[in-house]
């Protein structure tokens, strides 16, 4: 069955448009008039009401991640759906109250009312719909003996118990499938997997470190299959991690591809927060320059390539917080009595002002306010396929390595929590970490 992508999308639209116009139809009727206070609104009010009511139910379901159809249980989608549309009216009354924006409360409460009801029922048939489609072609497979998708092979990298449970649901749900176990760390594993035709590969192996399942899913060679990972204590930091019930078989997928619209969001954010933030900020540049200009010779703004999104280099701004002796690319400080920092840098560093510059950075468009850490060339060179997994988002201003710790936290597990970041990034998520970014740069925690 071929499914419209913008399908979800178009539901919520028609439905809120629907739901729009029939509460002002219904508030002005004859019926509602006649008990309640006549309060007349101009046009221009409901139109704008109207916009900021779609654009922010658009961005609360790309951040619950609502407009992308995956095999997940039903009532799951639904209490998600009711959470996104809870956070929407929340919004929405917040936004009224601060701006005093008088509208009626009225059609308020009926488009909100009627709008839950189209969206969660349009899902709700929508995937009865799916699923008994799916049953029926089931049905008709089942019976054709040369059905080539039951001949399909099924790939099962692991032999342990964890495998032959999978296994034996594999030949439950689908008898004529053909079934190849395989070793996890077996050279010629990979080899096959690059030179076979798209398969589901179902990683079931308990002893499967996280590196190796990282250097699996991101592999480019056999990006062709489709990973599903068997388990139930893989709490991998491995990005949008859902429990899904696909043939009945519990897995987990893996996403990582943003929402374009959260993605043209996102850029609008970057670009208002940042011209705000280089307005505000620049009496304390000023300050800084002079302070490092007469505690050290050397410039007080120093310029370094880094490498940004898709492995792209670009130079980034900072204040110069070492000894203008110390060489421009050397590994950050670890410690807060490293030789290197001056007493200026030390202040700078402690409060985070050392990295204002970088909003020019932010403007330009080679970095965001929430991403991954940029790091140096000489650092990601030395990177194991998996671990450029973090390069296909733009590097942040702050990110969770920010607000974890930020370098208490050992390498490694910085990259573990930007490739949880490039998975999971939402409006909502990157709002958070601004919010939590601000006691931990007040604090100064693991600012060296």
């Amino acid at each position: 069955m071929k499914i419209p992508k913008n399908i979800f999308l178009t539901l919520d639209l028609t439905s809120l448009t629907f739901a729009f116009s029939t509460s002002i139809f219904l508030r002005q009727s004859p019926l509602l008039t006649s008990h309640f206070d006549q309060i007349t609104y101009s046009t221009i009010s409901y139109i704008i009401s109207f916009i900021v009511a779609v654009l922010l139910l658009l961005a609360i379901f790309s951040a619950y991640k609502l407009y992308q159809i995956r095999e997940i249980e039903l009532s799951a989608r639904i209490f998600t759906t009711l959470k996104g549309l809870v956070v929407w009216v929340l919004l929405i009354t917040a936004i009224t109250y601060i701006l005093k924006y008088q509208f009626s409360r009225g059609v308020f409460g009926m488009t909100i009312i009627i709008t839950t009801i189209l969206i969660c029922a349009g899902r709700y048939f929508f995937y009865i719909y799916r699923r008994n489609k799916k049953r029926h072609n089931d049905e008709i497979d089942n019976g054709n003996e040369n059905n080539n998708h039951k001949n399909t092979e099924a790939i099962i990298l692991g032999t342990g118990f964890r495998a032959k449970s999978v296994e034996k649901q594999i030949i439950d749900t689908y008898p004529n499938a053909n079934i190849r176990k395989l070793e996890c760390n077996d050279s010629r594993t990979l080899n096959y997997l690059k030179n076979h035709m798209p398969a589901d590969i179902f990683l079931a192996d308990e002893k499967l470190s996280r590196e190796k399942v990282l250097s699996l899913i991101t592999d480019k060679s056999i990006s062709h299959h489709s990973f599903r990972v068997i388990s139930d204590t893989f709490k991998l930091v491995t990005g949008e991690v859902r429990l899904n019930d696909i043939d009945e078989i519990p897995s987990i997928t893996i996403y990582n591809r943003p929402h374009k619209f959260y993605m043209g969001l996102k850029r609008l954010l970057d670009i208002i927060m940042a011209g705000i933030g280089i307005v505000i900020a620049s009496p304390l540049w000023l300050i800084a320059t002079i302070l490092i200009k007469l505690e050290s010779k050397g410039p007080a703004l120093i310029r370094q390539i880094r490498i940004g999104y898709n492995s792209k280099p670009f130079t980034l701004y900072k204040f110069r917080t070492m000894r203008f002796e110390t060489l421009l690319y050397e590994k950050a400080p670890m410690r807060d009595d490293d030789e290197r920092i001056t007493k200026i840098g030390r202040i700078l560093r402690r409060l985070s002002i050392d990295e204002l510059p970088q909003l020019w950075n932010i403007l330009m468009g080679n970095m965001t306010l929430v991403g991954p850490r940029p790091e140096m060339e000489f650092i990601v060179r030395d990177y194991c396929p998996w671990q450029k997994f973090r390069l296909l988002a733009k590097p942040g201003l702050t990110g969770l390595w920010q607000i974890l710790g930020r370098k208490d936290i050992p390498l490694h597990e910085n990259l573990e929590y930007d490739f949880y970041y490039v998975c999971n990034r939402s409006i909502i998520l990157d709002l958070m970490i601004i919010l939590k970014t601000i006691p931990a740069v007040l604090f100064g925690r693991g600012a060296y």
